[in-house]
């Protein structure tokens, strides 16, 4: 059985303090009492045999949106939202909409962030972010705030290991390769990414290149072409492109997949019958386009269900070590891509 002197150990502070923080004492931040309460809680200490303690139980979790650009990948955080709120639910949590934040360049977001979590009285919270490193969580981690990220993130500047719920990129480049090469016979194949690639996206291009060149494409990579977010005639990538002359071209994700549409039908390409195009994540459009495009999907949703498993495990005491977990990507095919051309 843990003891005081164990929970005060970890958490920095004097036995007394555990004592006081324990029992709901007005001398102790609330700051002070959450932490020592979570620390508590992830050793195994059985609060609720505190005599004369009943600590809340909200039975509710929290979505936190953190980001850069605020209609970047709306698509991507309405569809793992609705699969949280649909497991939290069967398993007897609210969930409350912590905020939507925008994370300037600066550390001044932790006390932003941690005071929003705390006055929302969430048990636990699910991070939705686009943003690689993410900036203001030092202070909830310090605070051992039970927190579950979606996607591959860090914390910018902790060396201290996240829970992470997020889609197989590498896998799902392989899966792209593997239908464009192994299954339709192109060889001339090129990746159109975007200039400032995160590492999710990377880890599509380098398993897409993994099997090409297992496949035996050598000098492969250099089919490699880097255009702006947003089509724009005049990047060299497209002249690039054009150079290579590609019988398939795999989009490292949806928006520049729209991009390699817009820069095929401007060039006067045919799809499928001059260039076969996949594109890694799918869009609204994608299903109804001319012709519809063939993607490697995934499962935004299921992110979503896992994240709530995750977090509730940690929250009914489960002792588990911070991890990542993987959900596999799917590939859909649609007619924007055929057999090489003769």
């Amino acid at each position: 059985m843990p003891t005081f002197e164990d929970i005060a150990k970890i958490a920095g502070v004097s036995k007394a303090t555990v004592s006081l923080a324990l029992s709901d004492s007005s001398k102790i931040s609330m700051e002070t009492k959450i932490k020592v309460r979570n620390i508590a809680r992830s050793i195994g200490y059985n609060l609720d045999g505190l005599e004369g303690v009943k600590w809340p139980r909200n039975r509710s979790i929290g979505i936190l949106y953190v980001t850069h650009v605020p209609d970047f990948e709306k698509d991507f955080f309405r569809d793992t939202l609705i699969g949280v709120t649909e497991d939290a639910s069967s398993k007897g949590y609210d969930v409350v909409l912590v905020g939507n934040h925008m994370q300037p360049n600066t550390d001044d977001m932790a006390d932003v962030i941690a005071d929003k979590v705390m006055q929302s009285g969430v048990e636990g919270v699910i991070v939705i972010s686009s943003i690689p490193n993410l900036k203001g969580f030092r202070k909830l981690q310090d605070m051992h705030f039970p927190m579950v990220f979606i996607g591959n993130r860090k914390v910018d500047g902790s060396g201290r290991h996240i829970f992470n719920v997020c889609s197989d990129h590498y896998n799902g480049g392989k899966l792209a390769a593997e239908y464009l090469h192994d299954d339709l016979g192109h060889t001339r194949i090129a990746v159109v990414g975007r200039l400032q690639m995160p590492h999710w996206e990377m880890d599509r291009v380098n398993g897409f290149f993994s099997h090409l060149r297992d496949s035996g494409l050598s000098d492969i990579e250099t089919n490699k072409v880097l255009v702006s977010d947003r089509f724009k005639p005049e990047d060299e990538g497209w002249k690039r492109l054009e150079q290579i002359r590609p019988t398939a071209v795999f989009a490292i994700n949806a928006n520049i997949g729209m991009s390699v549409l817009h820069y095929l039908r401007s060039a006067g390409k045919r799809i499928p019958e001059d260039v076969s195009v996949i594109v890694f994540d799918d869009f609204a459009s994608f299903p109804y386009e001319h012709p519809p495009i063939t993607v490697i999907k995934q499962n935004k949703e299921a992110l979503g269900n896992l994240a709530v498993k995750v977090l509730t495990d940690l929250l009914e005491n489960k002792k588990a070590p911070p991890r990542q977990l993987l959900i596999s990507t799917e590939l859909i095919v649609r007619q924007s891509c055929a057999p090489v051309p003769n």
